[in-house]
């Protein structure tokens, strides 16, 4: 059940805090490192549990052993700095690949360290376990993580370098609006009228409790908000005269249609990690990988389409 007060009261002090941030690109960049470290551990979390239900009781040790290393948080951090000092596309594959291999490099050391231990405990193994079987299933098991790893990267670390690079125009604060205030009311819409009218299930094998009610309250609640932007100047904080209403209403319109299927598969990732929500880490929402997957998953979108359809509006930053 919706604790609508907690959620309405942790909305009123993160939102603003959040939206005053996106301003600049030095504040922008703090708030995404800041909660990718956050999302990190959640993350985190779910995989152990995943690991754990999927595999016997004498890999438990390896599991907890590759999710305490802390070295893999490091390319995260890594590629969201760097992009910021760069703020250059083209450089951006270039980092990525990077970040890639030293997440394979940690996984690799990790794996390394554990065998040797497997090494000089070899006798006290075999009297449990055939050692062939021991290495194996932790070849497996690290593969697993390894995969694990770069889909996180890859979902939702490389999308918010968009968010970074969009500071190359003078509209950056504008659009990371859009895209903020769209892929919240998306969530909110649907959580909202799915549980006051919700009747006919959306996706009930992967998310039983979201509707097709749902899903409409949060499309038409994200373009009413934009239609809303798009004729204020956001209390002269944020200047949006260059955006014309056509592109704030299509903008959150494939927002919200990109949100929900990234709800969608955040939920299926906790399905299948048997929890309910990912953390706590805000009261009333959830944690904060309940709260990035849809905006993870939509900036990309938001970036691709300003490139494609509206690049003679928006003025290069010098």
């Amino acid at each position: 059940m919706v604790n609508w007060t907690q959620r309405f009261i942790t909305g009123i002090i993160v939102g603003p805090l959040v939206l005053y941030a996106i301003r600049s690109q030095l504040t922008t960049v703090f708030i995404a490192n800041l909660f990718l470290f956050l999302l990190h551990n959640e993350y985190k979390g779910l995989i152990i549990n995943i690991l754990k239900y999927n595999s016997s009781d004498s890999d438990r040790w390896y599991i907890d052993s590759m999710g305490a290393s802390w070295f893999v948080r490091v390319p995260t951090h890594y590629f969201m700095t760097v992009i910021a000092i760069n703020n250059c596309q083209m450089e951006t594959h270039l980092h990525l690949f990077i970040s890639i291999l030293l997440i394979l490099f940690v996984r690799i050391l990790n794996f390394l360290k554990i065998t040797d231990f497997l090494q000089q405990n070899e006798k006290n193994i075999e009297e449990k376990f055939p050692k062939h079987i021991v290495f194996k299933r932790i070849q497996m098991l690290t593969f697993f993580q390894v995969g694990a790893d770069i889909l996180q990267f890859m979902i939702f670390v490389y999308p918010l370098s968009f968010v970074i690079i969009v500071f190359k125009y003078k509209q950056a604060a504008a659009i990371n609006l859009i895209w903020l205030i769209s892929s919240w009311q998306t969530d909110n819409g649907a959580l909202f009228i799915g549980s006051m009218f919700g009747k006919n299930p959306f996706c009930p094998k992967i998310s039983p409790n979201k509707t097709w009610e749902g899903v409409s309250g949060g499309i038409f609640l994200s373009v009413f908000s934009a239609l809303i932007l798009s004729q204020v100047n956001f209390l002269s904080l944020i200047t949006l005269e260059a955006l014309h209403t056509k592109h704030f209403l299509i903008i959150s319109l494939i927002i919200s249609a990109v949100s929900i299927f990234g709800d969608l598969f955040e939920s299926f990732i906790k399905r299948v990690a048997d929890v309910k929500d990912s953390g706590k880490t805000f009261p009333g929402h959830g944690g904060i990988l309940d709260r990035m997957d849809s905006l993870c998953f939509s900036a990309p979108v938001v970036y691709l389409y300003i490139n494609l359809f509206i690049p003679n509006v928006l003025e290069i930053a010098q």
